[in-house]
């Protein structure tokens, strides 16, 4: 059986935000503690990747790491290749802390539609492509630190240049408010 290691982004500094999102609440729980659990539903181990400042405020019992100091505040390539190499897989499930509406059915309905696929498979609506509600079978490692080196920090750069296949959001939830990511306060 396929090792799944569910990968929670949530080292942003969160500049539009105002705070660090991964502790901003939504209906009593973190946003942080909904993507933990929409992850761990589905995988084998899940690891947040974070910022050194921020270690204390998660629950002690989570496993936590800040990116490898050669590409530390790197962006979210970093956050995964930290990951990859720190925590082991053939699959990683990739989801940032300012997504909180994913939930445990949204997970496993991307699991179930991925399927086998070689490359990374992500979400996308009619609007937009959703890098980061992603799963990445086999090791990018050696790939996201080239680009990390060469200083090709974005997502949608990366993804173009490896095999990948786009998921139809609708598939996964009719509802698309789910896939939003959160950059405002939510009232």
């Amino acid at each position: 059986m396929m090792k799944t290691v569910g990968i929670l982004l949530a080292g942003g500094l969160s500049r539009r935000f105002g705070s660090p999102k991964a502790f901003a609440e939504l209906a009593g729980s973190t946003f942080y503690e909904r993507v933990y659990e929409a992850l761990d539903a589905a995988c084998d181990q899940v690891v947040i990747v974070s910022r050194k400042e921020l270690l204390e405020r998660f629950s002690q019992h989570l496993d936590v790491i800040v990116d490898l100091p050669e590409v530390r505040g790197q962006g979210p390539l970093a956050g995964i290749y930290s990951a990859m190499m720190l925590r082991p897989a053939e699959r990683y499930i990739v989801l940032p802390c300012d997504m909180p509406f994913i939930g445990v059915d949204e997970t496993l309905a991307l699991i179930k539609l991925a399927g086998e696929a070689k490359g990374i498979a992500a979400v996308m609506t009619p609007n937009e492509k959703i890098p980061l509600f992603s799963i990445w079978n086999g090791d990018y490692s050696a790939e996201l630190k080239d680009a990390i080196d060469a200083g090709s920090l974005g997502v949608f750069g990366f993804l173009d240049n490896i095999q990948m296949e786009w998921i139809d959001a609708h598939s996964i939830n009719k509802e698309l408010e789910v896939f939003r990511n959160v950059n405002s306060r939510i009232d």
